[in-house]
């Protein structure tokens, strides 16, 4: 089974304010930020993804760093939108760094 992401051209992708809950959507956007959990608490990485459309988060849950996934990095998505009343969560995401 192949893992990565497939190519989708950035046009393509959903913008994240018209993002579903509960469906497995394709979209992007630049990192805004990233938090990471402290060491004495379970491994967490929440990188904050922004549009013009709106913001989601992706929640690498086991982990505390991933390469690339820097505030200015261009990503893509592919995930399952979790329901919340703030932002919209992708728990473990597919994703993709791009190069602007």
């Amino acid at each position: 089974m192949n893992d990565t992401l497939p190519r989708v051209s950035v046009k393509e992708w959903t913008p994240i304010g018209e993002l579903r809950a509960r469906a497995i959507e394709t979209t992007g956007g630049r990192v805004s930020y990233v938090e990471v959990s402290p060491h004495d608490a379970p491994a967490r990485l929440t990188v904050r993804v922004v549009d013009g459309s709106g913001a989601i988060d992706c929640v690498f849950l086991g982990r505390r760093m991933i390469a690339g996934l820097e505030p200015g990095a261009t990503v893509g998505l592919v995930g399952r939108v979790a329901p919340t009343s703030d932002v919209p969560v992708i728990f473990n995401p597919r994703y993709e760094l791009r190069i602007a």
